[in-house]
């Protein structure tokens, strides 16, 4: 009975937040695709799915090289276990197929550049005003928990690091150097610019300088910070303020030394 609940959520999470008379789909025109999935796009995928009941799921899909998947749902502001299915994929017409040991199936849309887009249980696209919310991205490295990198960034002389999700956005701090910012992936905005001023309010410190593209300000606010896709706590909240748009985030020091200052 359990394992036919958990089934049934699975249909459910992929066209909540639509009614039947909401979702319209259409046919898919996309060119062959392989038969195994390219070696770039192997990793993880994350994505927040409408939820009819609750703020949003956090989606995370495990695609490895061997043809097998793990795909972790969690219910935002619900107390459930996190459902969680395995299984096998593979890839036909450019369409992501995932198999699951449970008999349950779900496709993907590869055709859009960048990004796995969820179809409906017929294989169309979803076609509603929450189209682009059943969409995932990949993890970036920055997004990772990968000691190997962090050394790297470290001898770099990076200080601070944070992302931020919907949209996507990624940035470094070198107190001695610099702030680098970009938007993920198109780098829609990218900011880079030199040593920025400093201000330390207790709890809060605040970073501002001047690029020859925009502004860029940056706050940082030392309470506990989860990751709204991944779930994964940082120990700052972070605000940017880059060409005039907000966005915010998590993030945290590389070199304690610095977040002792």
């Amino acid at each position: 009975m359990r394992s036919r609940f958990w089934a049934f959520l699975v249909l459910v999470a992929i066209v909540s937040g639509c009614t039947t008379s909401e979702l319209s789909t259409e046919p898919l025109d996309v060119a062959a695709g392989e038969s195994r999935l390219p070696g770039s796009v192997v990793g993880v995928w994350r994505g927040v799915i409408p939820c009819a009941d609750c703020p949003g799921i956090n989606y995370s899909l495990g695609l490895n090289d061997d043809n097998t998947f793990e795909e972790i749902m969690i219910y935002q502001e619900r107390d459930v276990d996190p459902y969680t299915r395995i299984g096998t994929w593979q890839i036909a017409n450019g369409i992501l197929q995932l198999h699951g040991n449970d008999s349950t199936s779900t496709q993907f849309d590869m055709s859009i550049g960048g990004e796995l887009h969820m179809l409906d249980q017929e294989g169309k696209r979803i076609n509603s005003n929450l189209a682009d919310k059943y969409k995932l991205r990949k993890d970036t490295d920055l997004t990772e928990d990968n000691p190997e990198l962090w050394n790297e960034k470290r001898r770099q002389g990076v200080d601070f690091i944070a992302t931020g999700n919907e949209p996507g956005w990624a940035l470094e701090i070198d107190q001695e150097k610099g702030m680098y910012f970009k938007t993920l992936p198109s780098k829609t905005i990218t900011l880079q610019t030199a040593m920025p001023e400093v201000t330390n309010n207790g709890k809060i410190i605040t970073y501002k300088a001047t690029s020859e593209t925009g502004d860029l300000i940056v706050e940082l606010t030392a309470q506990p910070c989860e990751d709204t896709m991944s779930g994964k706590m940082s120990t700052h909240t972070v605000r940017v303020k880059a060409k005039g748009i907000e966005f915010n985030g998590c993030g945290m020091f590389l070199n304690t030394k610095m977040e002792e200052k």
